[in-house]
């Protein structure tokens, strides 16, 4: 099963914590307890805005997870999700939201959905 996951505030997760991070969720609250079940190989598509306002869909196939420092939030730590990037797909927000394949990232009026994590 693939592992949707919405970064849609466009968090540079390869800068933050190394080149092979693609996504990372906090070890508190909510998403604790989201995707704890990752398994090597899995493959997970990462939502992004690009740079032109198009959401850019990247396709990870999951290696590890490791505990990571927030540099958001001094003294805790969050959950980062490293692995090998498979492929990229860009398309309009519009055709995206539409579309078979990455519609489960978008609520009915075509904004993306508010958990991290989309299964």
């Amino acid at each position: 099963m693939n592992l949707f996951l919405n970064n849609c505030r466009r968090r540079d997760h390869a800068r933050l914590f190394g080149k092979t991070a693609f996504y990372d969720l906090n070890t508190f609250g909510l998403q604790a307890s989201m995707a704890t079940d990752v398994v090597p190989g899995q493959k997970c598509i990462v939502a992004s805005y690009n740079d032109d306002g198009d959401i850019q869909f990247d396709w990870y196939a999951f290696d590890k997870e490791t505990l990571d420092a927030n540099p958001d939030q001094k003294n805790t730590k969050v959950r980062v999700f490293h692995g090998k990037k498979l492929e990229t797909e860009t398309m309009s927000k519009k055709k995206a939201a539409g579309s078979r394949k990455y519609g489960q990232f978008f609520n009915v009026k075509g904004g993306f959905k508010r958990p991290s994590v989309i299964k």
